[in-house]
């Protein structure tokens, strides 16, 4: 069983993720969301002749990253870039086997940056902190349409038009704790003898917003065929519907492409570039759901490459 741990967040489906990007085998690696570098780490380590270019938006982790870099040498290359500009970021095309964990990393969560509901003071909630308008400015100023918008985008449901009325009535709001317990006052989203925080949800949808994830997804697609051979593993790792469906419907298109019928007499603007290795998503297993509850909504989905676009 392998084990890789860096600073406090323990990394997703490990083993699964290892075995997916057949990281044993060595060659050239892109971590596109380095995180706590759990994976990455798990990738050095499965063989002396495995290198990692890894991304990440979020300069703390960049930092965070710097023992590792420090313990593997050349081996590993930090690069502080949202995935969504990986062709930009990165000179190396053909990469062997390329991963996006899409989760939020614990050390996030505990930096006080407003991701978690605990959190006293002024809330951000942006990856980079260096961009872009912070979540307690949006939440404080942004017009009730706006806020419904967001809210409903990023999953909240049925209750998204009551959620940005109550917010809009309540605010200004000094922390992401003032705003948690204001939804949860409030008896919306799940019901209260739940052990989800009713608030859930609208923080996530809120995070979607201020970090435009779901576009900086769709241009992650877009390019990571830029970067791929032929034989190249793609594995994405992703925690609720909306990534899941927009991920899916992604590795769907690449492999069906464009899904004409055998009659078709005209051009066709798609061609297959792939195929998903697993026809089902990966989900952890019981006994890892049991050591890390963070891990029971987790979905690992594959393709392997059939063109080389690196050239």
């Amino acid at each position: 069983m392998s084990s890789a741990k860096v600073g406090i967040h323990v990394p997703i489906m490990v083993d699964e993720v290892i075995e997916s990007l057949q990281a044993r085998k060595g060659g050239m690696f892109l971590d596109c969301t380095f995180g706590s570098g759990g994976h990455t780490k798990a990738i050095l380590d499965a063989s002396p002749d495995a290198w990692v270019v890894a991304l990440d938006r979020d300069r703390r982790a960049i930092q965070r990253g710097e023992a590792l870099s420090a313990q593997y040498g050349e081996r590993l290359a930090l690069v502080h870039a949202p995935f969504a500009d990986l062709e930009h970021a990165v000179s190396f095309k053909g990469f062997d086997g390329i991963l996006a964990d899409l989760g939020m990393s614990t050390d996030q969560l505990k930096e006080g940056r407003g991701f978690s509901f605990a959190d006293e003071g002024a809330f951000d909630m942006r990856m980079d902190e260096g961009s872009g308008m912070s979540a307690q400015e949006f939440v404080n100023t942004a017009a009730e349409r706006e806020l419904y918008v967001a809210l409903a985008e990023g999953g909240v449901g049925q209750n998204a038009r009551v959620i940005a009325k109550i917010i809009a009535e309540k605010r200004p709001f000094q922390s992401a704790r003032e705003l948690a317990d204001v939804i949860k006052q409030a008896h919306v989203g799940k019901k209260s003898e739940s052990r989800v925080h009713p608030a859930t949800v609208v923080f996530q949808a809120l995070r979607m917003r201020i970090n435009d994830e779901i576009g900086q997804l769709e241009h992650f697609l877009h390019a990571v065929p830029n970067v791929s051979k032929k034989g190249t593993r793609f594995a994405v790792i992703t925690f609720h519907s909306i990534e899941d469906k927009i991920v899916t419907n992604r590795m769907r298109s690449w492999e069906s492409a464009g899904s004409y019928p055998a009659s078709w007499r005209g051009a066709r603007t798609e061609t297959r570039v792939g195929h998903v290795v697993n026809r089902k998503a990966i989900a952890p297993s019981d006994e890892e759901i049991e050591r890390n509850p963070a891990s029971r909504s987790a979905r690992l989905r594959v393709l392997e490459f059939e063109k080389d676009f690196s050239k």
